[in-house]
């Protein structure tokens, strides 16, 4: 295989980026200890300490780096990585505080003072650290990176004889712990608290998935054809054809959730089971897995399992052979075998022997093993299987097991992280590729995140994905270690990859690594469950997202930033060619990553553009952000500052159909630089789209505000195309606080402006009329809330003919209004098929609020439509995924939409909350759900007995309806009235309330309700 270096030359690294595992351990109130003792004792009391150190570090698998008087800094991960780096430190740190504690003085003159014992306290904390050869004074190595810092600041921040881990160190090897709650600990000069535990003691368990059983499973997913398969060969060895079945799979697949679902399955048909694992950890003993077996067997009153274990341990293994093969004649007998990766040549031996003798006699056996793909690094006691003649080949059955599904892990992800909204499941898909552990510890990491209000909007990847913001280290640990074991060229390969991306143009790594795709090297790497073909022809993809991130933070700066410049080379190189779409995204990724910023700046600002113009909001939106990301490397200067605001207001337009709160950060910040330039233009612009997306976030009074303080600057500047832009927006957001009147004119003056614009564009290939069809479709929703449905049908329509068809997010939001219109009307069906347009669109654009607020009106319509017992569920989900941005634009409606169906189902207390969150959105003039939570909040008042409360909520909902002259609001509030009034007896006022609903429903063709209304007169 060619050599990378041939083609990517880079300097020589001073360092060596390593995820590690840091201890720092001292002796506790060491100063007193040395004012009261001798020098010469005191010395010889810390030279025993200091042995410990050397002695105990070192049978964990650590490495002392540097001992300073009565301290000791110790790394693990290093020279070999393990994936269990933080259990064995912390296992260490326990061994070591108890012989500290155990220490006696040599002499009665050497005691200690008084009263007190010897004591340690110790920090560990995993993560990125630069490792270099250290000297006398740094140590064996000197360590750079913020991770050793941390681990000191735990060690000083934890109490005498008290061991601080951070959680992320420990992740979910914490069970095997007796630890404290998780607390959070503020560190100086860190922002966050960072979570730890206080270690109390080691708990009796021996295997990674016994510590996923204390923590909590997750839920059990898939796996339908792998469980039949192993159903089939435990039927075929209880009829007396020994099966060995071996599954393998990479760290994290799910072998070891699969055999145990497996072994329930199998005790339940009266099949003894017994079970034994192999570990690397420590030195194992021969037979490991054998002797555990028949341990058990001892427990449940085996005299022979007994008598076996007190036995010769020469004579052992012919002992176990003969005592399993007697069980086996006893009747069907299932042996598992976990990390058989790890076991010792004698265990290989036995199994083989094992399977022989059982053929030979037709027992009823089942062996099954599980294990890891082995790589050409591993010792041969680890390339499995051992062929003892051509016999092993055909009874051994390999089965690959497979990462989830896209459907299985949609589901592990929903059953783990409840109420997430689509587009952060997608991203944890993506960073975990199907694997069931990084499904599970990436769900863990953000429900953590959520729990302490840290989720952010879905266009910003959340700090738990990204293994730089912390938050896994022993992830990132697990993953280095399989890199660990890959030959050099292997690594070097997946190092190239990893620089280039998480998908890999084929061509793209040949030129810089010199192997096509169809290499040996690159082939085994796709066997080893690195890198596999993606979906279409030319491009490579790393099957796990996270392990992507992980090699990329753990290669060198040097070589990465020398890889970026050589891929940016290649890029410009190809499009000079031409013939290709600009591959502006790439160009800016690499450009920003080789840190040159101008070149990163201009190519991020014409990925946005091509984004924008395509409607892919989350893309122009993130390009948008790296552009300005980039110009925040240069020397400020005006140019860079015009740059700025000119890219922000941009930004501002892929905000308006799905903003979120940080975005705000980014305008707030245009404004700021607008302010101080002094140009009237910039600062009408910025202020403009700051309000703009105020509006779109629910805050219309504040973004009404902003938006007239713009419209003072663009007359003040004579910024006539902004000035053309306002009637359309103020009527917009006049119309999201109900102040009606204003609205429609403002709206008719933007459509009468805007129609012959778009008339004299109709036949050229521009991007649709944006502005008229949104302007139309706030004008039809306003007609509709005033119950002139025909004419909002008609506005409606014109809008759609402007931009159907074109999958831009305007078109979901026009659906979106017209069904929540054709809702208003009782047109359930309909108003379903305008949701699914809004859900389907709002998905292709990834515009969150768009595809939430679809989900929603779908879901209330299938409710009143039929009784949809899914309804509730699917509001419940989209006022969750709308939640960490606040709720959003015209959010009462769901709210309002939930209290109702709650109510319906006698759930008082969740309802009173969706009541309570409605009205909390009329202080932001959001008026438009509050009339039902007031009707809903009538009819639980009535289920109550509290008639006076019933009026007071039923005069609220028509205050709110005179408020925004809605016919249909007040005529449904009627008919609801008379239905409440008919439940207590009072037929009188009922008949007159029913007189003016009917009369209403009539008049506006509401034919839903007015069936409903002349039901309840049959009552009379």
């Amino acid at each position: 295989m060619p050599d990378p270096h041939d083609r990517a030359p880079v300097p020589q690294a001073v360092g060596q980026r390593r995820h590690l595992t840091i201890l720092f351990s001292d002796l506790s109130e060491s100063t007193r200890l040395s004012d009261a003792m001798e020098a010469e004792h005191y010395a010889a009391m810390l030279a025993e300490v200091r042995g410990l150190y050397q002695n105990l570090i070192a049978k964990h698998g650590g490495t002392v780096v540097r001992i300073q008087g009565d301290g000791v800094l110790a790394i693990f991960g290093h020279p070999q990585a393990r994936e269990d780096d933080g259990r064995r430190a912390t296992e260490a740190a326990l061994e070591l505080h108890q012989a500290v504690r155990r220490m006696k003085p040599q002499t009665a003159a050497a005691a200690w003072p008084a009263g007190q014992g010897l004591s340690l306290h110790t920090g560990i904390h995993a993560g990125m650290v630069l490792i270099e050869e250290g000297d006398a004074m740094r140590g064996r190595f000197e360590l750079l990176g913020n991770t050793p810092n941390v681990a000191a600041r735990l060690a000083a921040e934890a109490c005498a004889d008290e061991i601080l881990v951070s959680a992320e160190t420990l992740g979910p090897l914490h069970p095997f712990f007796q630890t404290s709650e998780r607390r959070m600990v503020p560190l100086k000069g860190r922002q966050t608290p960072l979570a730890v535990y206080s270690i109390l003691g080691q708990v009796s368990i021996g295997r990674r998935f016994e510590a996923s059983k204390r923590r909590g499973l997750a839920p059990f997913v898939g796996r339908v054809a792998e469980l039949a398969l192993m159903e089939q060969r435990l039927d075929q060895a209880c009829a007396g054809q020994p099966q060995w079945l071996s599954l393998r799979a990479s760290a994290g697949v799910g072998k070891t959730r699969l055999t145990e679902e497996f072994l329930r399955r199998a005790a339940d048909r009266d099949c003894r089971v017994l079970r034994g694992y192999c570990e690397s950890y420590l030195s194992a003993e021969p037979l490991q897995p054998y002797l555990q077996m028949l341990r058990t067997l001892q427990r449940q009153g085996s005299a022979e399992a007994d008598a076996v274990l007190r036995g010769p341990a020469k004579a052992r293994q012919e002992a176990v052979l003969q005592l399993l093969l007697q069980l086996a004649g006893q009747g069907p007998l299932l042996l598992l075998i976990d990390d058989l990766q790890w076991a010792d040549d004698a265990s290989l031996a036995l199994l083989h022997r094992l399977r022989a003798e059982a053929e030979r006699r037709a027992l009823p056996l089942m062996l099954l093993s599980a294990t890891r793909p082995a790589v050409v690094t591993e010792t041969p006691a680890l390339l499995l299987p051992i062929h003892h003649g051509h016999e092993a080949d055909e009874a051994l059955h390999h089965h690959e097991l497979l990462p989830l599904s896209e459907e299985e892990a949609r589901q592990a992800i929903v059953q783990l992280l409840p109420g997430t909204d689509p587009f952060i499941s997608a991203e944890v898909q993506r960073h975990a590729g199907g694997n069931p552990l990084f499904i599970e510890e990436l769900c863990h990491a953000l429900a953590h995140q959520r729990g302490s209000g840290g989720l952010r909007a879905a266009e910003e990847a959340p700090p738990a994905l990204n293994p730089a913001s912390g938050g896994h280290a022993w992830l990132a640990a697990l993953i280095e270690s399989r890199v660990a074991r890959l030959p050099p060229a292997q690594a070097q390969l997946l190092r190239v990859a990893a620089v280039i991306g998480a998908v890999i143009p084929t061509w793209l790594f040949e030129r810089i690594s010199g192997c096509c795709e169809k290499d040996p090297v690159v082939l085994e790497l796709s066997e080893l469950d690195f890198i596999f073909p993606a979906g279409q022809p030319g491009l490579l993809r790393f099957k796990h997202g996270i392990t992507r991130d992980v090699i990329y933070e753990s290669t060198g700066l040097h070589e990465r930033q020398a890889l970026h410049r050589h891929i940016t080379a290649e890029l410009r190189a190809q499009l000079a060619l031409g013939g290709q779409e600009p591959a502006h995204e790439l160009l800016a990724y690499h450009g920003g990553a080789a840190g040159q910023w101008q070149e990163a700046a201009h190519h991020a600002e014409q990925a946005g553009d091509q984004a924008l113009a395509s409607s892919a909001l989350d893309r122009a939106k993130k390009q948008y952000r790296a552009a300005l990301a980039a110009l925040e490397h240069l020397p400020p200067s005006e140019e860079v500052h015009r740059r700025w605001i000119a890219i922000a207001h941009r930004f501002g337009m892929a905000c308006v159909f799905d903003a979120s709160r940080a975005d705000l950060r980014v305008l707030q910040h245009a404004t700021g630089l607008a302010a101080l330039s002094g140009d009237a233009t910039a600062m009408a612009r910025a202020q403009y789209w700051l309000g703009y997306v105020r509006y779109a976030l629910g805050e219309a009074r504040a973004g009404l505000q902003l938006c007239l303080r713009s419209q003072e600057q663009a007359l003040i500047a004579q910024d006539q195309t902004l000035l053309a832009q306002m009637p359309g927006t103020l009527g917009q957001i006049r119309a999201a606080t109900a102040e009606y009147t204003p609205a429609l004119q403002l709206l008719d003056q933007a459509i009468a402006q805007l129609r012959p614009q778009a008339g004299a564009s109709s036949s050229s290939a521009r991007r649709p009329p944006i502005g008229l069809a949104y302007s139309l479709a706030c004008r039809a929703y306003v007609l509709g809330d005033q119950g002139h449905f025909g004419a909002a049908d008609a506005a409606f329509e014109e809008a759609l003919s402007l931009v159907q068809g074109s999958n831009h997010a305007v078109e979901a939001s026009i659906q979106g209004w017209r069904a929540a219109v054709l809702l208003w009307q009782g047109r359930w069906a309909e108003a379903q098929v305008c949701a699914a347009e809004t859900h389907r669109v709002g998905a292709q654009v990834r515009s969150l609020f768009t595809f939430a607020m679809g989900h929603a009106a779908g879901a209330y319509g299938a409710w009143m439509g039929g009784g949809c017992p899914l309804a509730r569920q699917a509001l419940e989900e989209a006022v969750a995924w709308l939640a960490p941005r606040g709720g959003g634009l015209f959010s009462s409606l769901n709210h309002g939409w939930l209290a109702e169906i709650l109510v319906q189902q006698g759930e008082a207390d969740r309802a009173r909350k969706h009541m309570a969150l409605a009205l909390r959105r009329a202080r932001q003039s959001d008026w438009i759900g509050v009339a039902m939570a007031y009707r809903a909040a009538a009819r639980l008042a009535q289920s109550q007995g509290q008639p006076e409360r019933v009026m007071r909520y039923l005069a609220a909902a028509q205050a709110v309806a005179q408020r925004r002259g809605s016919m249909h609001e007040r005529a449904v509030t009627e008919l609801c009235a008379a239905e409440l009034a008919l439940q207590r007896g009072e037929t009188g006022p009922a008949r007159g309330l029913l007189d003016e609903a009917e009369a209403a429903f009539f008049a506006m063709g509401m034919d839903w309700h007015l069936a409903k209304a002349r039901g309840l007169r049959q009552l009379l």
